[in-house]
Parts: C-alpha cells; sequence; structure tokens
C-alpha cells in the first residue's frame, strides 16, 4: 500500500520501495538541471560583465594612500574623497596594506625605521606602476621627506636590505602627490567649473596649514607665504574666499599628545581670525587640521561654533554629490545651514 506524498512535496514510497528509487533518481535528475541552468546563468552573466563598459571612464590614475586618520577620526575626508574622484573621472586605487607613515614622531624616535615605513608604502605604489595620492598634509610631507632622503645610496640600500626580507624593494621612481594638487593642476580648474551644479554662495576660509607647504624645498607645492591653489578651487565651485593672516600658521594637532592646552590656544588663534572675516565655514586640505579645528570648538567653547569642512565636501556639494555620500553626518559640527542654502544652476 503506497504512502503519498507529504505536505512537503517528498517523493512517494511505492510498493517494495520501486516508487522510492524512481523519486531519488527523478530529483536527482532535477537538481543536476537546476545546476546546469545555474551554472549557464553565471556564466552569461561573467561574459556580459566582461562585454560591459565601466560606468566611469578614467582619465587619471593614482595609488591612492588615505593615512590613518583618514580610516578613524575623520573617515568623511576618506568618503568625500572618492566620491568626488569617481565623479570627476580619477581613479584612486587604493595602496594594499599600507602601513602608517610614522609622522615626525617616529622619526625623531627611530628613524631608520621610520624611513623603511615610507619606502614601504612607496614600493606598494611602485608595485602598480603609479605614482602617488595622499590627502593628509602630514603623509605627504613624510614621504615626500623621506623620498629625498632616500635618494643617499647608503640610506637606500640600508632600507633596501630590510625590505629585502619581505620579498620589497624600493627604487624611488614613485612621484608623491597630494590631492589639492591633481585637482588643479592634472584635472584642472576649468573642467572641474564645468562640472559645477549646484551654486554654494558661500563665504569660505581655506585654510591650508603648515605641512603642505613648508618646508618649500621638500614639499614644492605653491608658494609657502602666499599660495593661492586652494583659494582658486574655491572660487571654481562658486565660493567666495576670505582672507585672514592666519590661514598657513601651524594648528598644532601633531603636539595634541605632547602638550594640548598649547594646541588649544594655536587653534583659538586661527578660530578668531576667522571670525573677524565673518566665515560662513573653514575649508581644510588635512584630516589633522580638520579635526583639530574642529574638535577645539568643543573645549575652548567660543559660539557660534564654525563648521570645518573638508574640501573634497564643498566640492562633492558643488558638482552635485549628496550630503549623505559626502558623509556630512559625520561632522562634529553640523553644516545644516550650509546645505540648506544650496541653489541648482
Amino acid at each position: 500500500m503506497a504512502n503519498e506524498t507529504d505536505r512537503r512535496g517528498e517523493m512517494k514510497l511505492g510498493k517494495d520501495g520501486e516508487g522510492g528509487i524512481e523519486g531519488m533518481n527523478e530529483a536527482k535528475k532535477e537538481v543536476e538541471r537546476k545546476e546546469e541552468n545555474r551554472k549557464a546563468e553565471k556564466d552569461k552573466g561573467n561574459e556580459n560583465k566582461e562585454r560591459k563598459k565601466p560606468e566611469v571612464e578614467y582619465e587619471f590614475s593614482y595609488a591612492y594612500f588615505p593615512g590613518c586618520s583618514s580610516k578613524s577620526n575623520s573617515v568623511e575626508y576618506h568618503i568625500s574623497t572618492l566620491k568626488v574622484a569617481e565623479k570627476l573621472g580619477i581613479e584612486l586605487v587604493e595602496l594594499k596594506d599600507a602601513n602608517c607613515c610614522g609622522t615626525h614622531n617616529v622619526e625623531d624616535y627611530n628613524e631608520d625605521f621610520w624611513l623603511a615605513l615610507n619606502a614601504r608604502n612607496m614600493v606598494l605604489a611602485e608595485d602598480i606602476n603609479k605614482d602617488m595620492a595622499c590627502i593628509c598634509s602630514g603623509c605627504f610631507l613624510n614621504t615626500k621627506k623621506a623620498k629625498i632622503m632616500l635618494e643617499d645610496r647608503q640610506r637606500k640600500e640600508a632600507v633596501n636590505k630590510v625590505l629585502n626580507e619581505i620579498g620589497k624593494n624600493y627604487s624611488g621612481k614613485t612621484v608623491i602627490r597630494h590631492i589639492l594638487d591633481i585637482i588643479v593642476s592634472d584635472y584642472s580648474l576649468s573642467k572641474l567649473r564645468e562640472k559645477v551644479v549646484n551654486e554654494l554662495g558661500l563665504r569660505v576660509a581655506p585654510y591650508y596649514g603648515c605641512q603642505l607647504l613648508r618646508p618649500p624645498e621638500i614639499t614644492q607645492f605653491d608658494d609657502p607665504e602666499n599660495p593661492k591653489a586652494f583659494e582658486e578651487l574655491l572660487r571654481a565651485v562658486g565660493c567666495e574666499v576670505v582672507d585672514y593672516p592666519s590661514k598657513t600658521d601651524c594648528c598644532g594637532a601633531t603636539l595634541t599628545l605632547v602638550d594640548g592646552m598649547f594646541v588649544d590656544k594655536m587653534v583659538r588663534k586661527i578660530l578668531e581670525d576667522v571670525r573677524k572675516v565673518d566665515a560662513d565655514c573653514i575649508s581644510t586640505i588635512c584630516p589633522l587640521c580638520q579635526y583639530a579645528l574642529e574638535s577645539t570648538q568643543f573645549k575652548v567653547k567660543d559660539e557660534p561654533r564654525i563648521p570645518v569642512l573638508h574640501f573634497t565636501q564643498i566640492v562633492g556639494l558643488a558638482i552635485g554629490i549628496s550630503p549623505g555620500e559626502l558623509a556630512l553626518d559625520k561632522n562634529l559640527i553640523p553644516a545644516d545651514k550650509i546645505v540648506k542654502g544650496l541653489i541648482q544652476i
């Protein structure tokens, strides 16, 4: 006497189990048919992917070194940089397993170790045959300084002795760039202006800080006493630039763990200068500077607090990237008034 299929649709059991064997065979065939169809669909999908052109045609490509701060307390800088670069057609290939540049703190403690750290990052860029794009002014300065020091044959040999142990060899062919310079010089401000879809109408105080500009024999970027590149970029995206005397002063961020009170005094002076020119916001080109200028406002308790935006967030708003995509919600001081003031062109 046969037992009928249960509610889950299991196979029938016939006399002497014949129906069970037939059912198992049919089930096996059905599984094999589904697997063949799945593989065929997968192969078709892979073929379509190969034929499909990339959504973004990249005109420029760089080895991207975000640094430590941009992956931690200033992650919004990293996020907004990637969004802006993609929109402009600039490919940023992030270095795999990059290490900290060490800053001057490690350099003072152990110069050989500091050199090896920076050489290893440059080798990662050499491995993919691209120039390095930095977004942190500290990383930019440290890497460029190490590159110049490694022009010394003995230092280079000593570093390569260390790197050889991990299968790496430093050649020194990588060019070190800052993302501001890449957008201004390589991409060009005229092309950037063509991408603008939102008139910002902001009074912006550009803050350079010190490590992108000094020492000039290492950084080789703009005029260290009277720089113009940042201002020109802000004007290109429709901002009114306000000038103030401390825009190239050091904010003291790298001294935070040494003398926090001294850093507060340095930052307060910069903020006082910005308030005198009635700026809507400050814009920065370094995650350490941005964090210092923003977080210190909660300690000195001067009101009203001034929003401090990464320059990529301002550029992103101007070229039509949403506030959410630019991670503006991660800034400590809200930029709601700035976002509400956008005027679509």
